[in-house]
C-alpha cells in the first residue's frame, strides 16, 4: 500500500465526509479505504479523523495535512495531464449536472465539443437543484449563487443576468407599465426556486424599487416560466441567455432595460482533485468557452 494512494483516499474522505462514499466513487473496498487512512495516521503519528458510529469529523491535524495533500496530488496529476494531452485522445464518459435553462442552451452547442473529441461521451443531468455530487455520480455540476459547501472546488463561469419580459399580446391586453412600481397591477409569472419571498428588485442611480409581483402562475422551472410568458399569461423575470433570442426576434418584449436587476454568480463545481482527469477538464474548458458570452460580467449592448 503506497503513500500516494493513501493521500488520495484521505482527500476524498475529507471532501465527502464518508468512507463508504469514497468506496463507491473509486470502486475500492471500504476496508481498503480505512487501511489507507490508518496508514497515514501511523506514518504521521496522529489522528486525522474523529470517528463515531454516526459521524466522521476531521481533526485539527487532518485539516493541517489537507492542503499539503492536495498540493502533492496536484503536482503529480498536472504532470499526468500534460503528458496525457500529448499521448492520448480525450475519451470516456463525463456526467454533468446543469440547470434546466442552461442545459438546453448548452445542448445546442454540444455538437462542437463532440466533433472535436469523437471518443468523448457526455451525459447531461438537468434540474434546477442538486444535492451531493458524489452520491449523484456527477463529475461536474453548475451552481447558481454563492457556494456554501467548503468541500467543493468552484470555477466561476460568469453571472446570470435577468431580463423582465412579456409577450406583445400581453402588452396589448394589459398595457405597458411605465415604472417598476406599476408591476403589481400586472399578472406575474414567478420562478419559485427554493421557496421564500419572490420579490423583484430594480435599481438605477440612487433609485431602488422592490416589488412583490401579483403572481398568477409560479413554477420551479425557468423553462415553464418562459413558456407561460410566451403564452401571454403574464410578465416574467428570466435569465437573459434564455430570452435574448426571443426578444431580438420580437416574440417577447424586454421591459425596463434602463433599470438594473441583480444578477447571480454562476459556477462550475466538482469535488476534486484540483487537477481533473483529461476528459473532465475538457468538458470544463468547454463550459468556460460557451459561458464567455452569455454569462460574461459585462453585458452585450
Amino acid at each position: 500500500m503506497d503513500l500516494l494512494s493513501a493521500l488520495h483516499s484521505f482527500v476524498r474522505v475529507a471532501a465527502t465526509g464518508s468512507f463508504s462514499a469514497v468506496s463507491r466513487e473509486t470502486g475500492v473496498s471500504q476496508p481498503t479505504i480505512s487501511r489507507h487512512i490508518a496508514l497515514l495516521e501511523a506514518h504521521y503519528g496522529t489522528t486525522l479523523f474523529a470517528r463515531t458510529t454516526r459521524s466522521l469529523m476531521m481533526t485539527e491535524d487532518g485539516r493541517s495535512l489537507l492542503p499539503h495533500a492536495y498540493e502533492v496530488l496536484e503536482i503529480l496529476e498536472t504532470a499526468e495531464t500534460v503528458l496525457g494531452r500529448r499521448r492520448a485522445s480525450v475519451s470516456g464518459l463525463v456526467r454533468l449536472g446543469v440547470t434546466t435553462a442552461f442545459g438546453l442552451y448548452l445542448t445546442r452547442r454540444l455538437g462542437e465539443l463532440l466533433e472535436r473529441h469523437p471518443d468523448l461521451s457526455v451525459e447531461i443531468v438537468m434540474r434546477d437543484s442538486f444535492g451531493d455530487l458524489v452520491e449523484e455520480g456527477l463529475d461536474l455540476a453548475v451552481r447558481v449563487g454563492e457556494i456554501a459547501e467548503g468541500s467543493l472546488i468552484a470555477r466561476k463561469l460568469g453571472v446570470v443576468r435577468k431580463w423582465l419580459v412579456v409577450s406583445p399580446d400581453c402588452l396589448k391586453r394589459c398595457g405597458t407599465p411605465e415604472h417598476p412600481r406599476d408591476l403589481p397591477e400586472y399578472p406575474a409569472i414567478v420562478y419559485n426556486y427554493g421557496g421564500g419571498r419572490n420579490d423583484w428588485h430594480f435599481y438605477r442611480e440612487e433609485e431602488e424599487s422592490v416589488i412583490a409581483p401579483s403572481t398568477v402562475f409560479r413554477a420551479n422551472s425557468s423553462e415553464a416560466v418562459f413558456y407561460a410568458v410566451s403564452a401571454s399569461i403574464g410578465i416574467g423575470l428570466l435569465p437573459e441567455f434564455l430570452v435574448r433570442e426571443a426578444v431580438e426576434e420580437g416574440k417577447l418584449v424586454r421591459l425596463f432595460a434602463d433599470w438594473n436587476i441583480p444578477s447571480l454568480p454562476f459556477y462550475a463545481v466538482h469535488t476534486g482533485p484540483r487537477t481533473l482527469p483529461l476528459r473532465t477538464r475538457t468538458v470544463l474548458d468547454f463550459l468556460i468557452e460557451v459561458s464567455s458570452d452569455v454569462l460574461r460580467e459585462t453585458p452585450k449592448p
